[in-house]
């Protein structure tokens, strides 16, 4: 082979390269560039008002199904159908709150570690296709070190993730979660607790201020009286515009999925 035909060979190898790491280098910034909201719907599985209507919307979100209640299964199985995700929603105490408010299969604090445990693989088995759980009130479990540890751990071991609601500022997860490597990421905004739809609207207009200046937010709403109907509509009014900012909503799996590419949980 002559030595102006290796120059050539040469060229046309390091041109080469250099197209590959020019695409894969806009690939990544355009990635930067994204912007995205993951809403969890908390409260699923008691066919609460709202439920149709939240299945209704044309965004994907995540809803978070509680378990041991009447139509804990069924209603994943509909979200699925509707091309949204399941993940639990684990009762655990919390400081303040009626017992009744948790559900027939709480995490309780008098519990120990291993029966803390018990429940919470009895919770994950009751479904087929949860990828994930957060917390259904919770403050004085989230706050419980070793309770914690050991939930955690379980939802690694099953390949989950975790979202705290962050329903307490004491709450030891995100430590834990960082130093087993769990999948985790935390509530940035709750939008409803409130049959007011320009409230609802406002913490959705809110959710989209934290993901334009972060690259995303997580904001939990309710089926059922925390809001149902009046979060459906809310979100069914407000959606367009946030995408018209280049928001795209996502489910938190396929956030996560997007997280090395994303700026990490900030204050």
């Amino acid at each position: 082979m002559s030595k102006k035909m290796c120059c050539i060979i040469a060229e046309i190898i390091l041109a080469a390269i250099l197209a590959f790491l020019l695409f894969r280098l806009a690939k990544v910034n355009a990635a930067e560039e994204k912007k995205y909201i993951a809403i969890i719907i908390d409260d699923f599985g008691n066919n609460s008002k709202g439920t149709d209507e939240m299945l209704a919307l044309p965004i994907s979100f995540t809803g978070a199904v509680m378990p041991g209640m009447p139509y804990s299964q069924q209603e994943q199985d509909r979200l699925i159908a509707c091309g949204k995700e399941a993940i639990l929603h684990q009762p655990m105490e919390a400081h303040t709150g009626k017992r009744s408010w948790l559900g027939p299969v709480p995490i309780l604090s008098d519990m120990s570690t291993e029966e803390a445990k018990k429940v919470f693989l009895e919770n994950l088995e009751s479904f087929d296709n949860v990828k994930g759980f957060n917390n259904h009130m919770g403050s004085a479990i989230t706050e419980d070190e070793e309770k914690m540890r050991a939930i955690l751990t379980c939802a690694k071991e099953k390949g989950m993730f975790y979202v705290d609601s962050v329903t307490t500022p004491r709450s030891v997860t995100e430590k834990i979660a960082n130093e087993i490597s769990l999948p985790y990421i935390k509530r940035d905004v709750f939008l409803d607790s409130t049959q007011s739809i320009d409230k609802i609207t406002e913490n959705m207009n809110k959710a989209g201020e934290i993901a334009l200046k972060k690259g995303y937010a997580v904001a939990i709403g309710h089926v059922g009286a925390e809001g149902g109907v009046v979060t459906a509509q809310a979100i069914k009014n407000t959606y367009k515009a946030l995408e018209n900012k280049g928001i795209e909503f996502v489910t938190v799996g396929r956030l996560i999925e997007e997280a090395e590419l994303l700026h990490k949980d900030t204050p």
